[in-house]
């Protein structure tokens, strides 16, 4: 069965949102060697999936600049499949995108059971908050920035259900950025 896993990239407090991005992401004093290890990573991430899983605040945020690009990560994602979940979106109109209106933790787990590369699942984080609990996630893969934003939506709000993690990686990236992956203690 193929893993799905969630990957964001954050503050160090936890926002994540794409209103207050431009104060963190990218690294503002990132040297050119931190950029190119930064990318090197994030490509390597994105080769390991086949299915691009967004919720359609993300999608409708990501399509319109990634599907015109045909640099090393837009080519990635650009044959990826893409499935959004979405009650409201009426069309999906980049490349190889499917919508799931109904039935989403079954359709979900339809994709895990189909032979191929990982699922992932970019920022999303309703679409997240609404799969835990269900077994479907894998992994939790984050990019926490060093730099702490003091406001703005949070990854994890106030509400979550609590959820034991397992760091099961860590590296440095680039300028104090770290990788780190977990994975939910099963019950």
């Amino acid at each position: 069965m193929r893993k799905l896993w969630v990957k964001a990239w954050m503050t160090l407090d936890g926002v994540f949102d794409a209103d207050t991005m431009d104060h963190w992401w990218p690294p503002a004093d990132e040297a050119a060697v931190d950029f190119e290890s930064r990318i090197e990573y994030i490509t390597e991430e994105y080769s390991k999936g086949d299915v691009y899983l967004l919720g359609r605040t993300t999608y409708e945020m990501l399509w319109p600049g990634w599907s015109t690009q045909t640099d090393t990560l837009g080519l990635i994602l650009n044959r990826m499949k893409k499935c959004v979940v979405s009650t409201t979106l009426e069309s999906a109109p980049w490349k190889e995108s499917t919508i799931i209106r109904e039935n989403v933790v079954e359709e979900i787990t339809k994709l895990k059971q189909q032979p191929g590369k990982d699922i992932i699942i970019d920022g999303s984080a309703s679409l997240v908050h609404s799969l835990m609990g269900t077994d479907l996630i894998d992994e939790y893969r984050f990019l926490v920035v060093p730099y702490i934003m003091g406001r703005g939506r949070r990854f994890f709000p106030d509400g979550t259900p609590p959820t034991k993690l397992r760091l099961v990686s860590s590296k440095m990236v680039s300028a104090g950025t770290l990788a780190l992956i977990y994975q939910p203690e099963k019950k």
